[in-house]
C-alpha cells in the first residue's frame, strides 16, 4: 500500500514539474519575443533615415538585424528568464496551484525546481553559444554595417589610443596613438611569433606613417630573439612594414572581445603578455565571458525565492519588480567591469562581485524559505 503512495505521489510530482515547466517556457516565448520585437521596433524607427541618407540595400538592412539576433538573445535572456519566472510562478500562485501543492507535501521551492534547472542549463547554452556563434554574427554584423550600409565612412574615423590589432598572420600590433585622418600612428610596437608561438622577433618604432599605399616605420629598433637564447639589434630610421591594412582599417577592425571566442581571446592576450603588454580590459573581458552567461542561473536563484515570497498583484507588479532587480544586478555587473577596466580591483573580483552578492542572496532566501 505504501508503495503504491509512493509511486501515485511520484506521479504527481513528475507531471507537476511538467506543468510547471511548460508554463514557464511558455512564458519564456512571450518575453522573448516581447523584447526582440520592441528593440527591432525601435532600432529601425531611430535608424531609418540613416539608411534612406545612404541608400542602403533592403537586403543589407536585413541581414544586418538578422546577424543583430544572436547578440541580443544573449543580452536579454536574463531578464526574459526573470520574467518569465515571475510571471508563471505569480500565476500559479494567484491560482491557488502553489497553496495546493504545499497541501500536497511539496515546497513552494520545490515546485519552482525545473526552473532553476532550466536556468543552469540555459546558461551552459549561451556560454556555448556565446563562443561558437556570437563571435562570428558580430564581425559580419559589423562588417555589414560598416561596408555595406555605411560605406565606410573613413573620414569620420577619429584618433584612437592605446589600440591592440592583430594581423591574418599572427602579429601583433600594440599602437599607443592612431589618427586616421592624418595616416600616422605613434610610438609603435610589433610582436612577431614563431611556428611554436615564441616571440621570435619585436619591433619599436617612434612613429608610423602610411603613404604611397604603404606603411613606413621611423626612428625604430628591431630586435630578433634566436633560440640559443641570444638576440640581435638594429636601429633603423626608415624601413617599409608589410602591412595590408590601412589606416581606417585598423581603426575599424581593432581586437574586438566581441568578436573573438573564449579561446582566441585567450591565445591573443597570451601574445601580449609574452611581450610585455597588459591588455587590463580585455583580461576583463575574457573572464566576461565566463561570468557573464551564468546570470542567467543567478537572476533566477535571486529572483524566484523572492517572487514567492513578497509577489503580490499582477502582471505589472512583476513586470516591476523583475525590472528592478535585473536594473540593480546590471548595474552591479557594470561597475565591477569598469573597475576592472580602469585596474581598481583584479579582473576577475570585477567580473565575479554581482554574480558572487547576488548567488548570495539567492542562496540565503532559497534555504531560508519555508514554505
Amino acid at each position: 500500500m505504501r508503495t503504491r503512495v509512493e509511486t501515485h505521489g511520484d506521479s504527481f510530482v513528475k507531471r507537476l514539474d511538467k506543468y510547471t515547466f511548460r508554463k514557464f517556457i511558455t512564458w519564456v516565448g512571450l518575453a522573448l519575443l516581447t523584447f526582440l520585437s520592441l528593440f527591432y521596433i525601435i532600432d529601425v524607427v531611430d535608424n531609418l533615415d540613416k539608411f534612406i541618407d545612404r541608400k542602403a540595400e533592403l537586403v543589407d538592412v536585413v541581414m544586418y538585424y538578422l546577424t543583430y539576433l544572436p547578440y541580443m538573445v544573449v543580452l536579454v535572456s536574463p531578464i526574459v528568464l526573470l520574467l518569465a519566472s515571475s510571471f508563471s510562478c505569480g500565476q500559479m500562485s494567484k491560482n491557488r496551484e502553489i497553496v495546493a501543492a504545499r497541501s500536497g507535501g511539496i515546497s513552494s521551492v520545490r515546485v519552482a525546481l525545473p526552473i532553476l534547472i532550466f536556468g543552469l542549463i540555459w546558461s551552459l547554452v549561451i556560454m556555448a553559444f556565446g563562443e561558437f556563434v556570437v563571435p562570428r554574427t558580430n564581425a559580419l554584423r559589423d562588417e555589414i554595417k560598416n561596408e555595406r550600409i555605411y560605406k565606410k565612412q573613413k573620414d569620420k574615423t577619429g584618433r584612437i589610443k592605446d589600440l591592440l590589432y592583430q594581423t591574418d598572420d599572427g602579429r601583433v600590433l600594440s599602437i599607443q596613438t592612431l589618427d586616421p585622418r592624418r595616416e600616422r600612428a605613434r610610438n609603435v610596437l610589433i610582436i612577431h611569433f614563431s611556428d611554436d608561438d615564441r616571440v621570435e622577433q619585436l619591433i619599436r618604432a617612434r612613429k608610423m606613417i602610411y603613404k604611397d599605399d604603404m606603411w613606413e616605420l621611423q626612428d625604430g629598433h628591431h630586435y630578433t630573439f634566436l633560440r640559443d637564447s641570444t638576440s640581435l639589434y638594429e636601429y633603423f630610421t626608415n624601413r617599409e612594414l608589410d602591412l595590408s591594412e590601412t589606416p581606417q582599417e585598423l581603426a575599424e577592425r581593432r581586437a574586438d572581445p566581441d568578436e573573438m571566442g573564449f579561446f582566441e581571446l585567450k591565445k591573443f592576450i597570451e601574445r601580449v603578455q609574452r611581450a610585455g603588454g597588459d591588455p587590463l580590459r580585455e583580461r576583463t573581458d575574457l573572464l566576461m565571458k565566463i561570468s557573464y552567461p551564468f546570470i542567467n542561473f543567478i537572476i533566477l536563484l535571486f529572483g524566484v525565492p523572492l517572487v514567492l515570497r513578497f509577489r503580490r498583484g499582477g502582471l505589472v507588479t512583476g513586470f516591476a519588480q523583475s525590472v528592478t532587480i535585473a536594473f540593480v544586478y546590471f548595474g552591479a555587473v557594470k561597475v565591477g567591469q569598469v573597475l576592472g577596466y580602469n585596474g581598481n580591483i583584479p579582473p576577475w573580483l570585477a567580473v565575479t562581485s554581482g554574480n558572487f552578492l547576488f548567488a548570495a542572496a539567492g542562496f540565503f532566501l532559497l534555504f531560508t524559505f519555508r514554505e
